[in-house]
């Protein structure tokens, strides 16, 4: 966690961690800072840009994807938010939509990969990297259970993984719809619900964050976590028995980018943060994390990082993505919702 922090609950409704400085110098400003950012990612960012911009100190509210955004709508008559720093693309975009945006050319805009920028006159968001959906495989306990490796997607339909899987919701979590979104596009819309209520038979349980998947595989809850790679790689690192599989259909994936929140309260800092996001050296410590950041040129790859994701990535349509947000979440409430459990 945060050097001098401590974690609170946003709202009853939407149970978010709230990391806030302990103390802060009466000449320091403060800004707020919405994030779905890994953890680790959000505090290396935050600490990099407070080391910039001594005058500043940061109160960030971490949280999953949906509701963070639903968080900002919530507030959209009086924002609490100065800034969304790292939030998938597709949210970002459905929420400029309803007018919550302010669009703004952070400092290094035209410095950043074309990839990672927002393609209209006045840019609203500015991209930091991409995720991509994977499987987190406990090596460990499947050789007890006699448990193959998937090499696809469809694999894991089969009986042999029955109650093995577990899986983000989509209505919470950034990760669990790319991969949704990842199997549209690799299917077909009608092929791929019809795999999604195949792999149904085999999930036991559906949570809320991205990463717990890979977390409950590698503590041998599971033996299989639909999630993304970093939090594998952390837990390799850390001696876990894990093996993050990019499946051979492909890989649905996203951009995590920034946006100021119209109405922010601390405009100019907002701008500082963004300016900040579209630096290399904000990039450099992205890549310490995911491979694909800001910079084209920026080749580092985590230690354990699978080879290959790049090769994997589908043809995601960002735009598209956004305007069908809404229905593909609602259809997936309406076929599996039954195993979501509640908030706690």
């Amino acid at each position: 966690m945060f050097s001098s922090i401590t974690r609170r609950l946003a709202l009853a409704t939407i149970a978010l961690g709230a990391l806030l400085p302990l103390t802060a110098n009466a000449q320091q400003r403060v800004l707020t800072v919405y994030s779905s950012l890994d953890e680790d990612q959000a505090k290396a960012l935050i600490k990099g840009f407070e080391t910039k911009n001594p005058g500043i100190k940061v109160n960030a509210i971490l949280g999953s994807t949906a509701p963070i955004i639903a968080r900002v709508i919530a507030e959209a008559a009086s924002p609490q938010a100065d800034i969304i720093m790292g939030n998938a693309v597709s949210a970002l975009m459905a929420a400029d939509a309803r007018g919550l945006l302010l669009p703004y050319k952070p400092a290094h805009y035209d410095k950043i990969a074309p990839l990672m920028r927002d393609s209209r006159a006045e840019p609203v968001w500015v991209g930091i990297d991409a995720w991509a959906s994977s499987v987190c495989f406990n090596t460990a306990e499947a050789a007890k259970k006699n448990i193959p490796a998937p090499a696809s997607w469809m694999d894991l339909t089969k009986p042999v993984y029955k109650g093995h899987i577990t899986m983000p919701s989509p209505l919470s979590s950034g990760t669990a719809l790319l991969a949704v979104n990842g199997w549209l596009t690799a299917f077909g819309e009608t092929e791929g619900w019809a795999f999604m209520d195949k792999l149904h038979e085999n999930v036991s349980q559906y949570g809320h964050s991205g990463s717990a998947p890979c977390r409950l595989a590698g503590s041998g809850e599971s033996i299989i976590g639909i999630s993304y790679a970093t939090p594998g790689v952390k837990l390799i690192n850390d001696g876990a028995p894990l093996q993050i599989i990019l499946p051979s259909e492909g890989l649905g994936w996203e951009i995590e980018a920034a946006a100021i929140v119209k109405g922010a309260r601390n405009l100019a800092d907002a701008k500082l943060m963004a300016d900040w996001i579209s630096s290399r050296e904000a990039a450099e410590i992205s890549s310490k994390f995911l491979p694909i950041t800001a910079y084209d040129d920026i080749k580092a790859l985590p230690k354990n990082y699978p080879v290959g994701e790049n090769e994997k990535l589908l043809k995601m349509d960002f735009g598209k993505l956004a305007a069908s947000r809404d229905a593909v979440m609602a259809e997936w409430q309406r076929r599996y919702g039954t195993k979501v459990p509640p908030r706690s």
